[in-house]
């Protein structure tokens, strides 16, 4: 309400007293730049102001198609008045009489109301519901006929209210949520209130202390007891609205005028894209549809049944009603090319400057059911206007997020409608803040998503249009880099691919999809797929045994967890003690793998390590030796010395290592990996006795709890740093030289 306030002040000084006043929005007070003192506004509204002609004879209660009522004396009062600041409005009243149809009009609706009531009594017979269906069909007609009147013959000063109610469309009319349903908000019709409101202020001796309490918030004003619909809901009355039981709707009728009069500002317009399949569509100055996205207390239902919501703007740069009206007519905030759909969109358009310049931030408000089945203007916060450098990036995945928006219809279970909303919030809250952390929480709930759908072929096969997300930029790898070391081992194994190519890449273990070169499809009969609701841990250690088994069966002689990035000694310390976030790791994973990770640049500087060696628990760096991922050949410059390379080369993957793990056998499982070392030439510590025998049983020390274990298993997937593989060595290896004494 003080928001369309601040508009029609603007709006009636401007074009009916100082031409030349400009305004702009401080510390969230509304400021006039002008030659009016406060004395001086008082007096123009007080002595000069002139109503605007705001009629809707398309209205059942607009005063025109009933012979009594309320609204009915309110246009005969106007008519017989003789204030000279009434006359436009009374000309506009004479014109709305001249229409032919208006009488056959108001006597369909009539006759329609009778048999809606027969009906809903069930009185109805099989001849009156006919009749029933014929005269609903007339009353459309003639109503659409009385607006294309309005519209071709009445001067253009009354067309800007039918414009911010509806708009005409190939299919019907489109209502505006500012003004309810076509400037009508269940049995409160905005206009005929606002002619009673506006008699009132023009002709009661109480009009100047209301009109210093509506610009100035003085309290020398007694308010008033009338309705102020969906615009104030701390005004509308109601249980404990006051003291006592309940209070009604008081308001200050000044607030009601100034607040129809500002929502001209909002007419709407037919928009079209030339490019675009589907001809013209209605659009109202940064209106769209409801989102629940951005406020917690919002929930899916809400935006399901909202009108939609309005996206404010303020400005800080004092601007004439000429610069605000080509504001407010182009007031679309565009979106990969496109007008935005509804808030979610709207956030990312204010994000990529997709706004006009000079606007600090919108207050946005939702239309929203909030009392029984009346709708109510909810604030749903102030949203910064900021420049978010990756937000573009979003453009890749509004085919796929649209294609999923479709599938998520009303039958579809109520997981995938959660993480659509859940995508839906973290784009808005990147919008918002900004920042990698907050990109990084787009990608987690891209992944989830993804997976979701991938444990849902029923789901796969209703939406034949969803295909797998895949393919997004390197740049989204970079901008979702929070430099944390969960960040640091998901990307690397989510990158994890066979150098040789004859075992499939990472994300064929997680779900059923075939991959062909950058071609990515649902595979329904994959086997490949190990990844279930365990732990990370498990998860991880299925799918290095998987790994190894395709490897044996192809044939291969690469090792099958190649990365493109690489993971720290200090990160696998760190992920051996339980200490990362391995939930966090886990959802990353997926939605990394959704991403083109190939040498991606620009991503955090990853630490070196700490100078002394990191307290690497030895079974991992024994067992680790045994399943490195070494290229097929040591290229120059390659940190391993080339004969310790060609030691480790000679290792075979060991899958009865993996069976031993597998039932927590570490102890026995070092045994054998130290067999294997002392194979190809390496001495694991301890070494044999001078004609003894080797002291394997010493590997006793590496026994440790199942937890553990499970991690020291799982880690052996890690792609490592090549450089710190000379780490390991000296963790459990005699040096190389003394071997060759």
């Amino acid at each position: 309400m003080n928001y369309l306030k601040a508009l029609g002040v603007l709006r009636l000084v401007s074009e009916q007293g100082y031409d030349r006043t400009r305004a702009r929005w401080s510390d969230g007070v509304f400021t006039l730049d002008s030659t009016f003192d406060a004395e001086t506004l008082v007096e123009f509204f007080a002595e000069k102001y002139r109503p605007t002609p705001i009629l809707s004879p398309w209205n059942g209660d607009g005063g025109f198609l009933a012979e009594s009522g309320a609204s009915f004396e309110t246009i005969q009062s106007i008519e017989h008045s003789k204030n000279k600041r009434l006359e436009p409005l009374q000309c506009v009243i004479a014109a709305v009489r001249s229409i032919d149809s208006l009488r056959a009009f108001g006597a369909a609706r009539e006759r329609v109301k009778v048999l809606e009531k027969k009906k809903k009594a069930r009185t109805i017979t099989p001849e009156e519901t006919e009749e029933l269906s014929r005269e609903k069909s007339q009353v459309k007609s003639l109503k659409e006929g009385i607006v294309f009147q309005i519209r071709s013959q009445f001067p253009d000063e009354c067309l800007n209210w039918l414009d911010a109610c509806m708009l005409v469309e190939p299919d019907g009319f489109s209502a505006s949520p500012l003004l309810g349903s076509g400037g009508v908000d269940g049995r409160l019709e905005f206009s005929a209130n606002f002619l009673a409101n506006a008699l009132t202020v023009l002709e009661s001796p109480q009009s100047a202390a209301w009109l210093r309490a509506a610009l100035f918030e003085s309290n020398d004003a007694r308010l008033m007891d009338t309705a102020i619909g969906q615009f104030a809901p701390g005004r509308i009355g109601g249980p404990n609205a006051t003291q006592g039981m309940e209070g009604r709707s008081m308001i200050n009728p000044w607030d009601f005028v100034l607040m129809i009069e500002g929502s001209l500002f909002l007419a709407g317009s037919v928009s079209r894209k030339l490019n675009v399949v589907g001809g013209s569509r209605a659009a109202f100055p940064f209106t769209v549809r409801a989102a629940a996205a951005g406020q917690e207390s919002l929930a899916g239902a809400d935006s399901n049944v909202a009108r939609g919501e309005i996206w404010l703007p303020l400005w800080h740069r004092a601007s004439t009603i000429a610069e605000l009206r080509t504001l407010f007519s182009e007031g679309r905030a565009e979106v990969s090319g496109r007008q935005s759909r509804d808030g979610v969109e709207f956030a990312r358009a204010v994000a990529s400057l997709g706004v006009d310049r000079g606007i600090d931030s919108f207050s946005r408000q939702g239309f929203l059911r909030r009392n029984g089945l009346a709708f109510l203007a909810t604030p749903l916060g102030r949203f910064s206007v900021h420049r978010r450098g990756n937000v573009d990036l979003l453009r890749q995945i509004d085919r796929w997020l649209g294609s999923f928006r479709a599938a998520c219809g009303d039958i579809a279970p109520a997981r995938f409608t959660s993480a659509l909303r859940r995508i839906e919030r973290a784009i808005f809250d990147y919008c918002r803040y900004g920042g990698a952390r907050f990109f990084q929480g787009i990608l987690i709930t891209l992944g989830a998503a993804e997976q979701a759908i991938a444990g849902a072929p029923s789901f796969r096969e209703k939406a034949k249009a969803l295909r797998p997300l895949a393919n997004l930029s390197k740049e989204w790898v970079v901008a979702a880099d929070d430099g944390s070391r969960e960040f640091e081992l998901a990307l690397a194994l989510a990158s994890i691919r066979d150098a040789a190519g004859k075992v499939r890449r990472l994300r064929t273990n997680l779900e059923p999809v075939s991959i062909d070169w950058d071609r990515v499809e649902w595979a329904e009969k994959d086997r490949a797929v190990v990844w279930n609701a365990a732990d990370l841990s498990v998860n991880l250690f299925a799918i290095l045994s998987r790994r190894v088994m395709d490897a044996a069966r192809a044939g291969a002689d690469s090792r099958p967890f190649a990365s493109f990035h690489r993971v720290s000694l200090d990160t696998v310390e760190a992920f051996l003690a339980g200490e990362l976030d391995e939930e966090r790791v886990a959802d990353l994973v997926w939605g990394l793998v959704l991403c083109d990770t190939a040498e991606a640049e620009g991503l955090h500087p990853r630490a070196g390590g700490s100078a002394e060696l990191p307290p690497i628990p030895r079974a991992f760096a024994l067992l680790k030796l045994v399943f490195l991922d070494l290229p097929a050949e040591r290229s120059p410059g390659h940190p391993i010395p080339p004969e310790l390379f060609e030691k480790l080369r000679g290792l075979r993957l060991d899958s009865v290592i993996l069976a031993l793990l597998r039932t927590v056998a570490v102890p026995e499982a070092c045994r054998l990996a130290a067999q294997r070392l002392r194979i190809v030439g390496l001495q694991p510590r301890p070494r044999a006795r001078s004609g003894g025998g080797t002291r394997d049983e010493e590997w006793i020390d590496t026994a440790c709890d199942s937890a553990t274990s499970r991690r020291v298993a799982a880690a052996l997937l890690f792609p490592v740093r090549h450089r710190d593989v000379l780490t390991l060595c000296e963790l459990v290896c005699r040096p190389l030289q003394r071997n060759n004494q």
